[in-house]
């Protein structure tokens, strides 16, 4: 397994040509429909997060079903978060890690993170500080990939996780699992978790 640093610098090599990828059209747009379509339709958030955001790639996605409320993406390459300042005026980017967000308490209420959780090196801490930027009645979706049985242990980056250990992450946190799928066949993981309100 690579350490959290050589998984940075991965994707600082790819920036530049990341949202040009292939893998853009044919997996990435599907994973950001099925992190959207859960979403309840009378939800209207008036800011957005996105952890792990990449190119921004999702927030503009959302910008476009939700034209009024401020967009904030989070990521640890800065060759990611330069990219998606160029792509995505308007938005705000920082660079960061899921573990330890730099943004006050109840600052969103939506936050997405796709295809970004198994890269975490600590996803408790990760979830954790989310859910402490989400305001009470906030939801988080969450959309990854589930390492079958071994192949965490070969993956470059893989941390095999069960859905029943990701739904008890989040109720950890604090977060009411509103929903729970997996979605394009059996290996990823849809879930949707709404922050307590008291």
């Amino acid at each position: 397994m690579t350490n959290q640093s050589e998984d940075v610098q991965s994707f600082e090599r790819r920036s530049g040509t990341y949202e040009n990828s292939f893998f853009q059209g044919l997996f990435f747009d599907r994973i950001h429909r099925n992190a959207l379509r859960p979403v309840p339709a009378g939800f209207q958030p008036t800011s957005i997060l996105d952890i792990g955001c990449g190119t921004g790639r999702l927030l503009r996605k959302a910008a476009a079903r939700w034209p009024n409320a401020r967009l904030t993406g989070v990521d640890p390459a800065e060759g990611m978060v330069k990219e998606a300042r160029c792509r995505t005026p308007g938005a705000e980017f920082q660079v960061s890690l899921a573990e330890s967000l730099a943004l006050p308490d109840g600052y969103a209420d939506l936050a997405f993170s796709t295809a970004s959780f198994h890269h975490w090196q600590d996803q408790q801490q990760g979830v954790r500080q989310i859910a402490r930027v989400l305001r009470p009645g906030g939801l988080f979706v969450l959309v990854d990939i589930l390492m079958p049985m071994g192949i965490g242990k070969i993956h470059p980056h893989g941390r095999q996780m069960s859905p029943a250990t990701v739904r008890g992450i989040f109720s950890q946190a604090g977060l009411e699992v509103q929903y729970q799928r997996r979605v394009m066949g059996w290996f990823i993981l849809a879930m949707v978790g709404r922050k307590n309100k008291t």
